[in-house]
C-alpha cells in the first residue's frame, strides 16, 4: 500500500511539473502590447557584435566554430574560427558585395551577400536574415508566414520563407537580445542549425 500510493504521489508530482513547464513555455499568436514599439528600438540598434558558437548539421557535413560577427551599419565582418586549429574564414562587405577570405587564404568575391554562408558552411543560410534574426526581428527580407511570441512578448518562434526560427532564451539588461537560436527547414530536415551567442555588444 506504501510503495502503491508513493506511485501515485510521484505520478502527481510529475504532472504538476509537467503543467508548470507548459505554462512556462506558453507561447501565444496575438501580438503583444508594445512589440511595434520593441521591434522600432530593436530595428534602431545598427552598431553591434557578437560573440558566439555556430553549429551546423546538414545531410553531408556538420560541425561547429566560434563566432565573431561585427556590425556597422551595412558594412560587416563575420569570423568563423574553426576548431582545433583548422584556421578560419573571414567575410567582409556590405549589403551588395562581399569577401571571402578561406583558411587556405583563398580570396572569394560574392556579389550576392546571401550566397556567403553556402559558400562556406555549404547550407542557403541567407546573411541579411541572420542579420535581423539575431536582434530578435523578423527577417525584413523574407515574407512573415507565422509569428509566436512568449510570456515577456519577446518573439519566440518565426515562419519564413520555408525557415523555421526558434529563439529559446534571451540575455542583457534593458533590450533583451536572443542567447541561443535553432534555424530548421521544413524542406530540408536534413539542416539543423544552432546559433548561441554568447555575448552581446551594442553601440547606440
Amino acid at each position: 500500500m506504501i510503495r502503491f500510493t508513493s506511485f501515485r504521489l510521484a505520478i502527481g508530482l510529475m504532472c504538476l511539473m509537467l503543467a508548470s513547464c507548459a505554462a512556462i513555455k506558453e507561447k501565444t499568436v496575438v501580438q503583444p502590447a508594445g512589440w511595434v514599439e520593441q521591434q522600432q528600438q530593436r530595428q534602431q540598434v545598427k552598431v553591434w557584435e557578437i560573440r558566439g558558437r555556430l553549429g551546423v548539421q546538414t545531410q553531408t557535413n556538420g560541425g561547429s566554430m566560434d563566432l565573431i560577427w561585427k556590425q556597422s551599419g551595412q558594412d560587416y565582418s563575420i569570423r568563423l574560427i574553426l576548431s582545433l586549429g583548422a584556421g578560419n574564414y573571414l567575410i567582409q562587405g556590405d549589403d551588395y558585395l562581399a569577401e571571402i577570405r578561406y583558411p587556405n587564404g583563398d580570396k572569394e568575391m560574392i556579389d550576392n551577400i546571401d550566397s556567403v554562408f553556402s559558400s562556406v558552411l555549404g547550407v542557403n543560410l541567407p546573411v541579411s536574415a541572420v542579420k535581423d534574426w539575431v536582434r530578435g526581428l523578423p527577417a525584413s527580407s523574407l515574407s512573415v508566414d507565422n509569428m509566436q511570441w512568449n510570456e515577456q512578448g519577446l518573439l519566440d518562434t518565426i515562419k519564413q520563407s520555408g525557415w523555421t526560427v526558434e529563439m529559446t532564451d534571451y540575455i542583457g539588461n534593458g533590450l533583451l537580445f536572443p542567447h541561443t537560436i535553432y534555424l530548421s527547414r521544413l524542406d530540408d530536415t536534413e539542416v539543423d542549425i544552432r546559433l548561441v551567442l554568447r555575448q552581446w555588444l551594442v553601440d547606440n
